[in-house]
């Protein structure tokens, strides 16, 4: 038998997505470290001519089935949300598995080595939402905050109260090895949450629903103690809740606060931020507005 290759990057998208995937693959294909790299991606509904553009950038496309039975309906985009815990049947093969959304791009391609050095090593490589630079940090705190919520519509109130006041742990961007007990267990909270009996919230636009399989990787993490490690925000930037900043001498998008570290990955998660005009302070004076897409940034470095 053939040893299995090192690393795949996983992503996910239906056509109305494509831009911003491609932003993902070309953000990959323009750094030398990530520029050999073989992608898989979820197709949730993309055209044929965006599946050969995919081809022609060395990415392979496979349809997801319904991984888990969602007792309502809802779109087809979510069977990604209920596929990621099964990506090495889906894309075997492979020793490494580094997953990202496909509203994330790759800034420093370096970072992803941060990933994969840990996945090798039998963790899971992950980053919580939490910075100095994020505003969530300064908000009066809560007693039953979003966190508690989630795990309390997930795996009941108990599990709100004792989990919930961990950080979150993005599965925007992680690195998982393909033998890491993590994928079980993972699908497993998945499908314990999503067919938990409950009054109320069977639906596709309660908010805790749609974080059920982030949920349940927290619990993984948090409950079931499979091992794993958090690296800091710089490698999956969640804009939505910090506006990095510009360095104009390096011509990169860098964190708010000194020192300025380049943000490895930029991550548009949430509602209005991939169309969202960006006020960006400049580090050496002044702001730039822009788009925070793979495509707006290299224009503002080559100009």
């Amino acid at each position: 038998m053939a040893a299995p290759a090192e690393t795949l990057i996983c992503t996910a998208a239906d056509a109305a997505y494509f831009d911003l995937l491609a932003g993902l693959v070309r953000s990959l294909r323009a750094a030398p470290a990530s520029r050999g790299l073989p992608v898989g991606v979820l197709d949730l509904g993309l055209t044929p001519e965006q599946r050969d553009w995919l081809a022609g950038q060395g990415a392979r496309c496979v349809t997801p089935g319904w991984d888990v039975e969602i007792p309502w309906p809802v779109p087809g985009h979510y069977r990604a949300m209920a596929a990621r815990p099964h990506l090495p049947r889906y894309f075997p093969g492979f020793a490494t598995y580094l997953w990202l959304d496909g509203d994330i791009w790759v800034q420093d391609a370096a970072v992803l080595e941060d990933f994969l050095a840990p996945a090798r090593r039998g963790m899971l490589a992950i980053v919580p939402e939490l910075d100095r630079g994020y505003w969530t940090m300064y908000k009066p705190p809560k007693l039953w905050g979003q966190n508690q919520k989630a795990f309390a519509w997930a795996f009941g109130p108990r599990a709100g109260y004792r989990l919930g006041r961990n950080p979150i742990l993005n599965v925007g961007a992680f690195a998982l090895a393909a033998g890491s007990p993590h994928w079980a267990d993972w699908a497993a909270a998945h499908r314990a949450a999503i067919l938990r009996f409950r009054l109320t919230g069977r639906s596709a636009r309660n908010f805790y629903f749609q974080l059920s399989e982030q949920t349940a990787m927290n619990y993984v993490c948090f409950k079931l103690r499979r091992p794993f490690t958090l690296l800091p925000a710089t490698a999956n930037w969640f804009c939505g809740k910090g506006t990095p900043a510009w360095c104009a001498a390096r011509r990169m998008v860098v964190e708010p606060h000194a020192p300025h570290a380049p943000l490895g990955i930029v991550h548009l998660a949430g509602k209005g931020m991939k169309e969202r005009v960006w006020r960006l302070p400049v580090v050496q004076g002044g702001e730039i507005e822009t788009l925070l897409t793979y495509e707006a940034v290299a224009a503002l470095r080559g100009g």
